[in-house]
C-alpha cells in the first residue's frame, strides 16, 4: 500500500523542481536582454550613421568639399599661403578633412561598421580617398614641420581601411584623382 506523502516530502520536492525552473527562467531573461542590448545598440549605430551621412551630404559640405578639391598649389609653402594662413580657407579645409578624420575615429574604436562605411564611401565617388591621396602630402609635411605626427591619423586610417576593404573584394584599390570630370564646368 502507498503511503501518503508528508507535507515536508512534497515541500522537497517543490523545492527541487523550483530551484532548475528558477535557473532556467533566469537565464532565459538574461539572453533575452543581452539580445535587447545588442538590438539597441544596433539602431543607436543606424541613427548615428545616418546623421553622419546626412551631415556630410549637404548641398553646403558637397560644394565646399568640391571647391577644396579644385585647390592648387606647387608646394607646402605656396599651400599655407594660399589657404592655410587665411582664416576662412583654412576652416574649410579642415572641416572637410576633419569629417573623415572623425570617421577614422569611429571606426578604429568599433562605433562604426567598417561595411557600412564602405558602402558609403562607395556611393560618395571614394570622396575620403580622393580627399586624403589629394592632401596626402600637405599633412605629412604638417605633421613633421608641428611635430605632430598624430595629425590626422584617424582620416589615414579611414583610407587604409577602405582600400583593405576594396582589396579584399577583389576591387582596384586606385583612387581616382582629384580632378575628375564631375567637378568640371
Amino acid at each position: 500500500m502507498a503511503e501518503p506523502v508528508s507535507l515536508q516530502t512534497l515541500l522537497t520536492y517543490l523545492t527541487l523542481i523550483s530551484v532548475p525552473v528558477g535557473v532556467f527562467y533566469h537565464i532565459m531573461t538574461l539572453r533575452n536582454s543581452r539580445k535587447n542590448q545588442e538590438l539597441q545598440l544596433e539602431t543607436r549605430q543606424a541613427q548615428f550613421f545616418i546623421q553622419t551621412y546626412q551631415s556630410l551630404v549637404t548641398p553646403e559640405i558637397q560644394r565646399l568639399y568640391g571647391e577644396v578639391l579644385e585647390w592648387e598649389w606647387t608646394d607646402f609653402d605656396d599651400f599655407a599661403e594660399k589657404y592655410y594662413k587665411k582664416p576662412s580657407r583654412r576652416g574649410e579645409w579642415i572641416s572637410t578633412n576633419l569629417s573623415f578624420d572623425i570617421l577614422g575615429l569611429m571606426l578604429k574604436e568599433n562605433l562604426m561598421d567598417p561595411e557600412l562605411l564602405f558602402k558609403m564611401e562607395q556611393h560618395g565617388t571614394r570622396g575620403g580617398t580622393v580627399l586624403w591621396y589629394k592632401f596626402e602630402p600637405i599633412i605629412r609635411e604638417m605633421r613633421r614641420r608641428e611635430n605632430n605626427p598624430d595629425l590626422m591619423k584617424h582620416f589615414e586610417y579611414f583610407v587604409e581601411e577602405m582600400n583593405r576593404l576594396r582589396k579584399l573584394k577583389g576591387l582596384s584599390s586606385e583612387w581616382a584623382p582629384a580632378n575628375v570630370w564631375w567637378f568640371e564646368e
